[in-house]
């Protein structure tokens, strides 16, 4: 059998078009619950749309080469059974070319039947074309028709967008077991999930992003007003991401990984006032806090006109006022979750070139350091936030290699070692080095390394128009500059921060 990564269908829908027709769309709707509660139990997991059976319906008298590609691509099937089905040779010609493919293996794995009528069940199961394909009489069905009148389904909603409590049960139990088993296929190969899909009103999104503020589901009569505050957020640079009625059926995994919860109210009364006293408001509460929400990350949304108005009976502003808990109104509670400032961009870091020469080639390290403890004191006087941070090229500056280098236009500072070289030697590199920096005053500030030993010296050194700074290095792993030419090394490194700045604010400009 196809694995689910193969897939461009979860499950294909097989059902009779007049038997949706007849009971308002149910099928369609069906649907569209299956595919919510599928998502809502399988974050991360791909999956493709579950395929109604009718977008690619009969041509002729055989079965569309279309639509037995379409059952082919779908991983699982479910067939929707009332009068019109039963009575249908096209839709038994579905369930046999699923049979075909599939094998029994198919049919105690992937099938499910949904029974919207007993009366049409029972005479479809004691057909002989069913009894050809299921000879052993043991396929399992989930009946979805109302127990006080066996021949009409259950209804789905008990109000636009809110699904009915005796639907939910035969829903779960199906939507439950089919997640279970998609889960045990994605774990063979789990591919990236799909881009999510955007919310249109109040929808619930197919993802619920990390550190998200939730605005709960409210009353169709509060809708637009609920619409419009989560625009509001948004505007103010929230993540504010909405939910629809139908997170009860996910069991509210989108409050996983919410940041906070916006419950809204006014004196519309609450929905689901059957299931709880505060209905569609004390369920979201109390599904936050089991799943170990700070209460303080749960705001209480006051959306009427006049919000020091008292509480109209039996609405939901007067439940909330029941709890005791604070309000708010949008406007402070746009103020409350404004998100703060972005901080300032980190610097980019300083570039300082040391010499790594064969002679001295790990004397620059502990040179590196110095001039590092040197310029965190220039950060620490001027502000550490706006001084950048110091690079030291990981490897040194191989002179001696330099003739193959691309040019040191990106050095913000340079530094050369006179340790073992003659002045001859030094004269050269200096020679090699200004020729690969840029000309004139946009050059790299640079100093000599005046290394005691092997050279000693008294007395400040010339080097042809480079400022040379002595360094005692009797201890390689303490070179340190002498004390009369510490200022000397601050100078150069304020040099470097001033010329880093300018080429930032040319940059900028």
């Amino acid at each position: 059998m196809k694995p689910l990564k193969d897939c461009e269908y979860t499950a294909f829908i097989s059902y009779a078009h007049a038997d949706d027709e007849a009971w308002y769309g149910w099928v369609t709707c069906f649907r569209t619950e299956l595919e919510r509660g599928l998502q809502a139990l399988l974050r991360g997991v791909r999956l493709p749309r579950l395929h109604l059976s009718a977008e690619n319906g009969p041509v002729a008298g055989v079965l569309s080469e279309e639509l037995q590609k379409r059952v082919a691509a779908s991983y699982a099937m479910i067939i929707v059974v009332h009068e019109n089905y039963a009575q249908s040779s096209w839709c038994l010609k579905e369930l046999e070319y699923f049979k075909t493919l599939f094998g029994d293996d198919g049919f105690r794995e992937r099938l499910y039947i949904v029974a919207l009528s007993e009366a049409a069940m029972l005479q479809l199961s004691q057909s002989t074309a069913w009894k050809r394909l299921l000879p052993h009489d043991d396929q399992l069905w989930i009946p979805f028709y109302d127990p006080a009148d066996k021949s009409r389904p259950l209804d789905i909603y008990m109000a636009p967008g809110l699904v009915a409590t005796a639907f939910r049960t035969p829903f779960e139990r199906l939507r439950g077991d089919f997640a279970a088993r998609l889960r045990r296929a994605a774990a063979e190969v789990t591919p990236p999930p799909p881009p999510p899909r955007q919310p249109a009103g109040g929808a619930v999104p197919a993802v619920v992003d990390a550190g998200a503020v939730l605005f709960g589901f409210v009353p169709p009569a509060m809708q637009a007003a609920a619409d419009a505050a989560v625009a509001r957020l948004r505007g103010n640079g929230l993540n504010a991401q909405p939910l629809g009625a139908d997170v009860v059926l996910g069991d509210f995994a989108d409050f996983g990984a919410a940041q906070r919860l916006v419950l809204a109210f006014d004196d519309t009364p609450p929905m689901m006032s059957s299931m709880a006293v505060g209905g569609h408001l004390q369920l979201q509460r109390d599904a936050w806090l089991r799943q170990g929400k700070p209460v303080d990350r749960l705001h209480w949304l006051d959306l009427r006109p006049d919000p020091a108005a008292a509480p109209a009976a039996g609405g939901a502003a007067a439940f909330v006022a029941s709890l005791g808990v604070g309000t708010s109104t949008l406007d402070t509670l746009a103020g409350l979750l404004r998100p703060p400032p972005p901080p300032h961009p980190l610097p980019e870091a300083v570039r300082i070139y040391i010499e790594s020469n064969r002679n001295e080639r790990t004397l620059w390290e502990p040179l590196g350091e110095q001039i590092r403890r040197k310029w965190d004191e220039i950060s620490r006087h001027l502000a550490p936030d706006r001084v950048p941070p110091l690079a030291l090229r990981p490897r040194g500056l191989p002179v001696d290699q330099i003739d193959s280098f691309p040019n040191l236009d990106d050095a913000d500072g340079v530094v050369l070692l006179w340790g073992k070289k003659t002045s001859e030697a030094l004269v050269a590199q200096i020679n090699k080095v200004e020729n690969k920096m840029a000309p004139g005053r946009d050059a790299a500030p640079g100093i000599v390394a005046y290394l005691m030993p092997p050279q000693q010296s008294t007395e400040p050194v010339p080097a042809w128009g480079w400022q040379v700074l002595r360094f005692d290095a009797r201890d390689e792993e303490a070179i340190d500059v002498v004390d009369e030419e510490r200022d000397d090394l601050k100078r150069f490194l304020s040099k470097v921060l001033q010329r880093r700045r300018q080429r930032d604010e040319a940059g900028s400009g």
